[in-house]
């Protein structure tokens, strides 16, 4: 049983292993070059950073996905984090950030210089199918031009040339020259960069300020709760009057149910009250006055004040 347990401890980390191993940072979902996609960020930030005016309802409204979220940014960092004036970028590309994407895409961060601190801009690229297409078209001109023109070819040509080191660089840099990437830029992400200490300042301030709030919702539902015994009243001024009779008679029923006062009373009166109220010392009196004033003591005989005593039972 034991064996069974460690087998499959084991199969399970050799799993989870091959899992990690299928997707790491160093697979790419196509080649690039850093320069290139270095240039390009620059180039984006260059053209948006300082869009004002009419051009940012623009961009907002009737911009695609990469200058509705690069206008914004920028906006953002400026009203919300108060960076300051523009100073520079950092155009080098062994300064910019490279990294593989969750979408299949490359992700590109040049970091800017305000005057008050920092900004990373952050730049998706993805495979641009349609520079494939018209690098196609390029290189069947060419093939065709210097063919007719000179009888060689398009590598021909370029050795002869040697000013490029293949015909693909040849055509590369032209299709860059016409402002066509084989990379296209999709979104735009803007961020002032913070400290540690900062972030944890203003996490910290978050928290609370949504600890308050909760509590003071949680208070005015407390109190709206509270009101909703008067509601009925409202709607039926009738109840009230009903309840307050009620509670008057609950008061008076309460009143009726307390004990009397003890009163001190002398021991006669005591003792006619206690004569008064028991019925059967009354009967046994009756009974024997009845057999004092009748002439002859039978049961049926009647006294002289005409009272007659038939029989005498207690009284439950």
């Amino acid at each position: 049983m034991k064996m069974k347990k460690r087998l499959l401890f084991i199969l399970s980390c050799i799993f989870l292993l091959s899992l990690t191993a299928c997707k790491s940072s160093d697979d790419k979902p196509f080649d690039y070059k850093e320069s290139t996609l270095t240039y390009m960020t620059v180039d984006i930030i260059n053209q948006y950073k300082d869009v004002d005016g009419d051009a940012v309802d623009y961009y907002l409204e009737e911009g695609t996905e990469l200058e509705r979220s690069a206008v914004q940014g920028f906006r953002q960092i400026q009203t919300t984090d108060k960076v300051g004036k523009f100073v520079s970028i950092d155009e080098s590309a062994d300064d910019a950030k490279f990294e593989v994407g969750s979408s299949d895409d490359i992700l590109c961060t040049v970091r800017c210089k305000y005057e008050n601190r920092d900004v990373d801009v952050r730049v998706s690229y993805v495979k641009n199918l349609e520079y494939y297409k018209e690098r196609a078209k390029l290189v069947d001109y060419y093939e065709a031009a210097l063919m007719a023109q000179y009888g060689m070819t398009l590598e021909q040509a370029v050795k002869e040339d040697g000013a490029y080191a293949s015909a693909d660089e040849f055509i590369d840099s032209l299709m860059i020259q016409q402002g066509i990437y084989p990379y296209k830029a999709v979104q735009a992400e803007v961020s002032a960069v913070y400290s540690k200490s900062e972030l944890l300042g203003k996490a910290g301030q978050n928290t609370a300020i949504g600890m308050v709030t909760v509590f003071c919702v949680l208070i005015f539902i407390s109190f709206v709760i509270s009101l909703l015994k008067f509601v009925p009243m409202i709607f039926d001024p009738s109840k009230k009057e009903k309840k307050q009779a009620a509670e008057a008679a609950k008061k008076l029923e309460e009143n009726k149910t307390e004990a009397p006062a003890k009163v001190d009373v002398p021991a006669a009166e005591a003792a006619d009250e206690e004569l008064v109220n028991d019925d059967e010392l009354v009967a046994v009196i009756t009974a024997a006055l009845y057999a004092a004033l009748s002439d002859n003591a039978v049961p049926t005989a009647v006294s002289k004040d005409k009272l007659i005593v038939r029989s005498i039972r207690k009284v439950r």
